[in-house]
């Protein structure tokens, strides 16, 4: 009887160790990846996002990458008085436990000196990498020029 209360005391011990990590596990949900289709031979295209931070640590959007243009990286888009401005950001942060969404009139994806025109029905594969949380790799559907989504 006491081997038996032993040995399952070391079963749920080992058991507890294994999923401890688990919980806080560094984790970005990527939701309703989209992008408008762009304009001629315009250089350049945008992608609508949510990231959702499911970890109880803060985590940061670190890395952008696609074939479909030689850069994206995250702007931001201002309104002041008739006056609308677009400035990089440097680094997105995404807070624990909670979604921030990438979306018309705010924060979106640039996507600079595009390889072809995105056209509207056509699917892309875009990776973001993330400080703590592993890379994910998406489908981003391109929607029609006007889109608001």
């Amino acid at each position: 009887m006491r081997f038996l209360a032993l040995a399952l005391a070391t079963i749920l011990l080992l058991a507890a160790c294994a999923s401890a990590d688990e919980p806080d596990a560094a984790k970005v949900e990527v939701e309703s990846p989209w992008a408008r289709a762009s304009a001629g031979q315009t250089a350049a295209g945008v992608v609508y996002i949510r990231l959702s931070n499911r970890a109880a640590e803060p985590d940061r959007l670190a890395s952008l990458s696609t074939p479909v243009a030689e850069k994206a990286s995250v702007h931001e888009t201002k309104r002041e008085g008739d006056m609308v401005s677009m400035r990089p950001v440097a680094s997105l942060a995404l807070p624990a436990n909670e979604t921030v969404a990438l979306e018309p009139g705010g924060l979106h994806i640039m996507l600079m000196r595009l390889r072809a025109p995105l056209v509207e029905g056509e699917v892309f594969p875009m990776t973001l990498g993330f400080e703590k949380a592993p890379s994910v790799s998406i489908q981003v559907e391109v929607h029609a020029l006007g889109a608001s989504h």
